[in-house]
């Protein structure tokens, strides 16, 4: 197994028991790659989602600031608007709109909306298909802003935005692939309580762990994103169990037999 190449080691540890338990010989600085690549390709479907989503509602939000809304303005990055109620619309062809400089809609109220957009207190909030972006107006530079103002920095802001979304997605990247490693380190130390006796250590349950996690993680999180949630226990318990199963196809040393003089 030694002589595996790259696609090999990734597309076995979806099913080899024996290839997962192999991947202890593997290099840590490896392994790290490989924790890298997964998180990349498991997170390809909220990337895209994101910045699709982003992008379609930046430009509806363009059109809809010119259309009839009420006034309202930023001040110190939060929304102010000039009555007491919110202000929710379905009837400028661009789906819902609704400004709640107070929140009183929920994430799971809006969800049930379908599509449009929302102004909050101190995000904006692109609904679509039940799955909901936020973008703080400080993120995007909106602090002390008239509804005027907002419209013309939004146009400004559509040329700059593939080079914001490619920042945004970067460091939200380099945050999931941090999540990982702290994720695998835990799941490696409660996973050494299934040595049994087997010469392992912690580095051979760390690199073991991360190829286990080939399947969890990137089968999984593709069903979280594109068909429906899935809890984060089932991410754990998958994992555990693949660990379980790889380092049981690790045999016991046998013990020597004393020998009497």
């Amino acid at each position: 197994m030694v002589n595996l190449t790259f696609w090999e080691w990734f597309f076995k540890s979806f099913y080899s028991r024996k290839v997962i338990a192999y991947s202890r010989f593997r290099p840590i600085t490896t392994t790290i790659g490989y924790v890298l690549f997964i998180v990349f390709i498991a997170s390809i479907p909220y990337f895209v989602s994101l910045n699709m989503a982003t992008y379609t509602g930046v430009d509806r939000l363009n059109h809809l600031l010119v259309s009839d809304l009420p006034s309202f303005q930023l001040i110190n990055g939060s929304l102010q608007l000039d009555r007491t109620e919110p202000f929710y619309t379905e009837e400028l062809g661009e789906g819902f709109v609704l400004i709640d400089p107070a929140n009183f809609y929920s994430d799971e109220d809006l969800k049930l909306l379908n599509e449009g957009i929302a102004l909050q207190q101190h995000n904006i909030l692109f609904v679509a298909n039940g799955n909901i972006q936020s973008i703080s107006y400080t993120l995007l530079g909106l602090n002390e802003l008239t509804k005027e103002e907002l419209a013309k920095r939004i146009q400004d802001l559509q040329g700059f935005l593939p080079i914001l979304l490619f920042i945004v997605t970067t460091l939200l990247y380099v945050g999931l692939s941090g999540l990982a490693y702290l994720g695998i380190s835990i799941l490696a130390f409660i996973a050494t309580f299934f040595k049994r006796g087997r010469p392992l250590q912690y580095r051979h349950f760390w690199t073991i762990t991360a190829h286990a996690l080939t399947l969890p993680v990137i089968v999984l999180y593709w069903i979280d994103i594109l068909v429906t949630p899935i809890p984060f226990s089932a991410f754990v318990l998958s994992t555990l169990l693949l660990v379980f199963m790889a380092v049981h196809t690790i045999p016991i040393p046998k013990r020597k037999a004393s020998t009497k003089p």
